[in-house]
């Protein structure tokens, strides 16, 4: 199979901007590239005139670039197509056959097991999504929260549905898997009208978020934070959001939300007047609760009106630059929510925030440009901030007020050899800081063993070098590091992740860490060690471990296979293994995913047996240069020898017990090839 790859950019073509001045700009950036595609939201055609497509049809014809388009109208498609000589691909509806295997699997877990008295229903329900499969979806995620297969309940849903003729309708069937959400649910679903389309959600962020507007109540026995996630699974449950960036463990890294259940959302926010929106032009709301600024170039006199009608908003949300002469922050002093992302150009600097100090009802606080570089010592004065996330700017100092921040519980720092106060260790109650390269490592390191609730701590080492620090200081600097790390290890630290740069003592560093952490779940240490940590196998909570030695040996290998909570490896070699690695039968007992790299080149053999990770899911081998690969992997299905000059990617899934994919260079595809038939898998170049 022959892939091609194409270069793109994404541009979002929406009929509330004012068209002539974005087609003119859209008209210079959608032809030249390789490759465009762009979506449309309730988009006439007439706004596509503007863009001339036809005047390039010239320039095209002969060339091997494409422009992709996707619309809901059909003379948009036309408009895109007829100069062009494009094809308009139809997207059938679902066959009866498919739409009844995609609605019991959501219900049933199964594609054919559904009880005989709900049968009739269930065709019903079915019948009336018309083969729509966000449709289908929706009513099998309803009826699946539900826990009931009474058919009294299931009635009840078919009979609140309208017949669904098109997509236009489908927005019927999402109604009703609002109605169906709890109170507490809805309030979080709406909030996520704040995001632009196909904005990507970080699960963290928005659950922080939430806590921050008080829509989580506490639980005995559970953080907000649990709490939280349940109430973002929840929401993937019911098909409302859709999870992306899978991990080892079956979770979210974070979600993106449906053009067409956001297009809900926004309208059920803008009944009940929960967020208002603005796209560049003004807006009607009188009341103004949450404020979401989407537009780079927002009409003349937005910015004053907003100073002069929302000074009461609790949430302040805006993609893009502020403009310096209007927006003044000191007015917000309502605001509990505050996230100021210009991370594309950068315009948005010290000077916006001048004020932040008279927010003093804030609790989060995200600020994501580059022209941002310090904050104000003012900052002290936000005494209920509790997230502080400055991993998009480029911080060069903290002010020593920020020690006053006694509620603060997540503190994320960008930016390289940062400037930490000497009291930073006041913030008692913090949980996670990350990721911190300190340019006054003696201090810092010394501040740290008092931050005891520490449960997530990612620490840049770079600056520890001796031509930074003499000799007595360095040798000051590796006791306080070794002795306050150790200590945090031995209390309730969750995840630790250490980029040792020029560190010289890394070995004896993390022998000491490992020593006792008996709750350690995640452990990222790179670059190489020179050898895995004594004692790594006393890590029985550890499940998420990536760590770089100089040679994998045979007997750490077998340690680390040893430990029975691991779920994810990611084990780099500089040097490729001169002797043959085995993975024996009953090693990583519950592993889910298996990465391993080697940069040097040399010979690789590698054999697992049959009964070695009987939970795995993924395995992935990687390779650089030309390397001799001997591999015999028995229980994933597959045993081959083979050449290969540059790279090599396999990848199997342990139910099929086949490979799914091998990638090579072009020298190796012919044996590659060679290895494979169409039952066992699928060859990517």
């Amino acid at each position: 199979m022959y892939t091609l790859h194409l270069q793109y950019s994404t541009v979002l073509l929406d009929s509330r901007h004012n068209p002539p001045p974005l087609a003119d700009r859209h008209s210079k950036i959608l032809l030249p590239a390789g490759a465009l595609p762009f979506q449309q939201r309730e988009l006439g055609s007439s706004f596509l005139r503007p863009l001339n497509l036809s005047r390039r049809r010239e320039d095209l014809r002969g060339s091997r670039q494409i422009i992709f388009t996707t619309s809901r109208q059909i003379d948009v498609a036309q408009s895109c197509c007829s100069s062009l000589e494009g094809y308009i691909h139809n997207i059938q509806p679902l066959s009866d056959e498919d739409s009844q295997k995609l609605f019991y699997k959501r219900v049933f877990q199964s594609k054919h097991c559904c009880p005989p008295y709900l049968e009739e229903v269930s065709h019903a329900i079915i019948k009336k999504c018309h083969g729509l499969p966000l449709a289908i979806i929706t009513i099998a995620s309803l009826l699946a929260n539900k826990n009931s297969d009474a058919k009294e309940q299931w009635e009840q849903v078919k009979d609140s549905m309208v017949s669904i003729l098109n997509a236009q309708y489908v927005g019927d069937i999402l109604l009703l898997s609002y109605y169906d959400l709890p109170c507490h649910l809805k309030t979080c679903f709406l909030y996520l009208s704040v995001f632009p389309e196909d904005y990507r959600i970080d699960r963290e962020e928005l659950i922080r978020m939430w806590i921050a507007e008080g829509f989580i109540t506490q639980v005995k026995g559970q953080s907000l934070e649990q709490i939280g996630e349940n109430y973002f699974n929840d929401l993937i449950n019911r098909s409302l959001i859709q999870p992306i960036d899978m991990m080892y463990d079956g979770r979210a890294g974070g979600c993106r939300v449906h053009d067409m259940v956001l297009d809900l959302i926004i309208s059920q926010s803008t009944e009940q007047n929960f967020t208002t929106i603005v796209e560049g032009h003004a807006y009607k709301s009188n009341k103004v609760r949450r404020l979401s600024l989407q537009s780079r170039c927002m009409g003349n006199g937005v910015m004053q009106e907003i100073m002069d009608r929302c000074l009461q908003i609790r949430s302040l949300i805006s993609f893009h630059e502020l403009d310096k002469q209007t927006f003044q922050l000191s007015k917000f002093c309502y605001l509990r929510v505050l996230v100021l992302e210009d991370e594309d150009y950068g315009h948005l600097g010290n000077q916006q925030i001048k004020y932040l100090g008279s927010l003093i009802q804030l609790k989060y606080l995200k600020l994501n440009s580059a022209g941002i570089t310090n904050l104000p010592n003012r900052i002290g004065h936000l005494q209920n901030l509790q997230t502080l996330d400055l991993s998009g700017s480029i911080i060069e100092k903290i002010p020593p007020t920020i020690g006053r921040l006694q509620n603060l519980v997540h503190f994320l720092v960008g930016g390289y050899y940062v400037y930490f106060p000497d009291d930073i260790g006041n913030l008692q109650a913090l949980r996670t800081l990350s990721f911190v390269c300190p340019c006054n490592p003696v201090n810092f390191v010394g501040q740290l063993r008092r931050l005891t609730n520490l449960r997530i701590l990612g620490i840049q080492l770079h600056c520890s070098c001796r031509d930074k620090l003499g000799d007595h200081d360095m040798e000051r600097y590796q006791e306080s590091l070794e002795s306050s790390l150790t200590l945090l290890a031995k209390h309730e630290l969750k995840s630790l992740e250490i980029d040792f740069g020029d560190y010289p003592a890394a070995d004896k560093l993390m022998d000491s860490i490992c020593s006792d952490a008996r709750c350690l779940q995640k452990l990222i240490c790179c670059p190489s060690l020179s050898r895995l940590p004594q004692r790594v196998s006393s890590l029985v909570s550890l499940a998420h471990l990536g760590i770089g030695v100089t040679k994998i040996k045979q007997e750490e290998l077998c340690i680390l296979g040893g430990i029975p909570s691991l779920l994810y490896v990611s084990l780099i070699s500089s040097e490729a293994p001169g002797d043959r690695l085995t993975i024996g039968s009953q090693l990583f007992c519950c592993l889910k995913e298996f990465v391993f790299r080697t940069k040097g080149i040399g010979g690789l053999r590698m054999v697992c047996e049959r009964e070695a990770m009987p939970m795995l899911k993924r395995f992935n081998l990687e390779f650089n240069l030309a390397l001799h690969a001997a591999v015999d992997v028995g229980k994933l299905g597959f045993s081959v020898t083979y050449l290969l000059s540059e790279g090599m990617s396999l990848c199997s899934s342990a139910c099929s017990s086949k490979v799914t994919s091998i990638s090579s260079s072009n020298s190796g595809r012919s044996l590659a090839a060679s290895l494979f038939n169409s039952e066992q898998g699928r060859i990517h170049y």
